[in-house]
């Protein structure tokens, strides 16, 4: 009897080698998982996660690629909130780097990127290209008609927060010119005597 019992196991194992040989990896794992919660095994999620492990490990060309978590679009208003660009050439290439990650329109002409004033409420340059042709000077953006893009070192700019530019002034309000500080100055001198 002993001899019969034997005979099936191996008889099941070589079907179940010969079945699973020709599949990949992770098609293995799925379909032995799949067979052991069919035959309610006992510590079958324990032995899939183990024997995952050990895929994984042996296997570091096929790795098991984990499910898709949904994610929710990132808005313009989100972005400029967790970049903090300070400047009109920081927003512009802002705006190339959301058009190409977000849109999933890496190219665009100079005109193209004024929209997303609007769309993000903030006030537009008073003077557009210059401020276009600074990001362009900067590295951050690439000119080449309706087919320019943003450079690698632009979306470093954009990753890092525009931390590595220099001479930025700060977003927050307004400078204040040297004649209306003076004027100010004078008008709180005159008040004092």
């Amino acid at each position: 009897m002993a001899v019969a019992k034997k005979d099936k196991t191996i008889a099941a194992l070589e079907a179940i080698h010969a079945a699973l040989k020709p599949l990949s990896g992770d098609e293995r794992i799925r379909i032995l998982a799949s067979v052991r919660t069919l035959l309610e095994i006992p510590g079958a999620r324990r032995q899939e996660e183990e024997q995952a492990q050990g895929e994984a490990d042996a296997n570091p060309v096929s790795p098991p690629v984990p499910a898709p978590t949904p994610t929710r679009p990132l808005s313009i208003r989100e972005l400029i909130d967790a970049k903090k660009p300070n400047s009109h050439p920081e927003f512009i290439t802002l705006f190339a780097y959301y058009r190409e990650r977000q849109e999933n329109q890496p190219s665009f002409s100079r005109d193209d990127l004024k929209r997303y004033y609007s769309l993000s409420r903030e006030y537009p340059p008073a003077n557009y290209d210059r401020d276009f042709v600074r990001a362009i000077q900067k590295g951050w953006i690439h000119e080449d008609g309706a087919n320019s893009y943003i450079t690698s070192k632009g979306i470093e700019a954009v990753a890092a927060g525009f931390a590595n530019t220099a001479g930025n002034r700060p977003r927050e309000g307004r400078a204040v010119s040297k004649g209306a500080k003076s004027k100010k100055v004078r008008a709180k001198n005159r008040t004092q005597k």
